[in-house]
């Protein structure tokens, strides 16, 4: 986890420097005692306040700051993750980057929409003003970092996130994280228990597939391509739906073959190759989304 103190953008004396970069580029003014910033230069309906005219700091000193110090880190590529009610702060970034001398499109800002608790089958009323504020880290405490994870990642960003608080601490199929990584426990039972029982190693996958083995394989397959397109997307919530369909294909296997033949290690091996396949790809995408793999439940 990355995380950032805006507070020691103040400290090190970072805000007061990147305002200096941009009165040398050329981009502050001031008027009517207050210190503004071009922003209109870089697409905005009007130039934004940088600095009051009692010397207090508007949002903009920090943000440039911050844009100044992803930049000094040399990143190729910046990332910022804004409220979706933030959209308006979108072109004053992009405007923030350019003014320091780079293109725009080397920052891409990522909208999230609001999360609304679920409990008891009724909407949580949260208000700052009342304190009845519930954080995240609030949530990790009730449902483990694990469901709060994924069911943050199993919703797109511009969709709002219903947080059913009930569903997060059910131990059923009803619960999504809890039937992936049951899934991964089942698949590391039956290569245990082949170990120890027979003897048993996964071996080469067989060399004519079941249509649900077929299936399957064609999932795992397809997953350098998932990753693909979040890497240019942003997409994350696509992880947590193929884990889940990855998930579900498995169960469905277990329900309909036997693998471990107990007088036939050719066939017993060459489905444990499936199965150690399946657990190598589910292990891969939990540590992606940081979701625990148990080895027991």
């Amino acid at each position: 986890t990355n995380w950032f103190s805006e507070k020691t953008l103040h400290d090190s004396g970072a805000i007061k420097e990147s305002l200096q970069i941009l009165q040398k580029n050329g981009y502050l003014y001031e008027q009517d005692g207050a210190t503004w910033f071009r922003s209109t230069q870089f697409g905005d309906d009007k130039d934004r306040v940088i600095v009051k005219a009692d010397g207090s700091l508007t949002y903009i000193a920090a943000d440039a700051a911050y844009v100044q110090n992803k930049l000094a880190r040399g990143y190729d590529k910046l990332i910022m993750v804004l409220g979706h009610d933030h959209h308006s702060f979108v072109n004053r970034l992009h405007g923030i980057l350019q003014a320091f001398g780079h293109d725009k499109e080397k920052l891409d800002v990522i909208l999230y929409q609001l999360v609304r608790i679920l409990k008891d089958g009724a909407m949580a009323r949260m208000s700052k003003r009342a304190g009845t504020i519930v954080g995240l880290q609030d949530i990790i405490d009730v449902v483990g970092k694990d469901v709060a994870r994924f069911f943050y990642l199993n919703r797109k960003v511009d969709a709002e996130l219903e947080f059913d608080v009930d569903l997060a601490l059910q131990t059923s199929n009803e619960n999504p994280v809890y039937y992936i990584q049951y899934a991964y426990v089942r698949t590391h039972s039956i290569i245990n228990k082949a170990k120890s029982d027979f003897g048993f190693t996964p071996q080469v996958l067989p060399m004519q597939f079941t249509q649900e083995e077929e299936l399957i394989v064609k999932k795992i397959m397809s997953l350098q391509t998932v990753l693909t397109t979040i890497e240019n997307t942003y997409q994350t919530h696509l992880l947590a739906y193929y884990t889940y369909e990855l998930a579900h294909l498995f169960h469905k296997y277990y329900n309909s073959t036997k693998v471990i033949v107990e007088n036939d290690q050719v066939y017993s091996e060459s489905r444990l190759g499936m199965i150690f396949l399946i657990q190598a790809t589910l292990g891969l995408c939990c540590n992606l989304m940081g979701i625990g793999t148990p080895e027991k439940m």
